[in-house]
């Protein structure tokens, strides 16, 4: 298995991307792909729980979208993230229509107001209503250990 897959992607709301913050390299304890930045994102603002992340997991509703500009706008109801480079993913569904619902798996670019994503995996979920229902208990459950 290569390198990149060692460490699995780390399922987040993308407010908790808002507040990420890139680490030197070298200084963390997490793993990151070569060649990929990693971030320092707070799992709860009340307590100094982090996980240091490079390759997300978030799901939302795609608020905009240009298949021919390489990327779309997601929204979890608690942040808006942008991804890009959906057209170099293998065997993707290359039209993104608003208001699907979306899992994206992706390596962090950019944290702050608005995070960016670099497309991993981009799977069409809008018929599988219990996924977007449990999605906010799933990432909430995960980050308790």
């Amino acid at each position: 298995m290569g390198e990149k897959w060692k460490v699995p992607a780390r399922k987040v709301f993308i407010s908790q991307l808002a507040g990420g913050t890139q680490l030197a390299p070298g200084t963390s304890n997490s793993v990151g792909a070569a060649g990929t930045t990693v971030w320092r994102v707070e799992l709860n603002p009340i307590s100094t729980k982090a996980w240091d992340v490079n390759l997300v997991w978030v799901q939302g509703t795609v608020v905009d979208c240009d298949v021919a500009g390489d990327w779309l706008t997601v929204d979890d109801g608690q942040g808006i993230a942008k991804v890009e480079q959906i057209n170099s993913i293998p065997k993707a569904r290359k039209i993104f229509d608003k208001g699907m619902y979306v899992m994206v798996v992706g390596y962090v670019l950019q944290c702050g107001t608005r995070p960016v994503l670099k497309a991993v995996k981009v799977q069409d979920l809008t018929n599988h209503v219990n996924h977007k229902v449990m999605w906010s208990f799933e990432v909430t459950d995960l980050q308790k250990c």
